[in-house]
């Protein structure tokens, strides 16, 4: 008798963009804040769903602990709009991401939050 593995798990992270109080400065919420992985083999995707009447991509993320056995590579939608990467999830840690991002003139900035794992065994 075989036994069915349950569907991948996916978390949607959505992403806020508004300018901040300076020129080139800008305010970045997620939500979830702090994403929870509980499910091996995890899918996370933050998406930009308002950045008002700016045209803010994603341009990569880079992952603390850098030597971790957790996270895959990111990977960006053609739009750059969503930016995606897989959670193992076999370890209970925390990582700190770093988002990075572009507005239309160039400008480079960045927004750190962290993922959760928990693992349920």
């Amino acid at each position: 008798m075989s036994k069915l593995r349950a569907s991948t798990q996916y978390i949607n992270v959505m992403v806020k963009v508004r300018p901040g109080d300076q020129p080139g400065k800008y305010k970045v919420q997620t939500a979830p804040e702090m994403p929870v992985v509980t499910d091996e083999d995890t899918v996370i995707n933050y998406q930009i769903y308002d950045s008002g009447d700016q045209n803010i991509v994603f341009t990569g993320m880079t992952v603390s602990p850098a030597d971790n056995d957790q996270l895959s590579q990111a990977s960006l939608s053609i739009s750059r709009k969503l930016l995606t990467f897989s959670d193992a999830n076999t370890s209970p840690a925390t990582f700190n991401i770093t988002l990075q991002f572009q507005d239309e003139d160039g400008v480079s900035f960045m927004h750190d939050p962290q993922v959760q794992n928990e693992p349920q065994r």
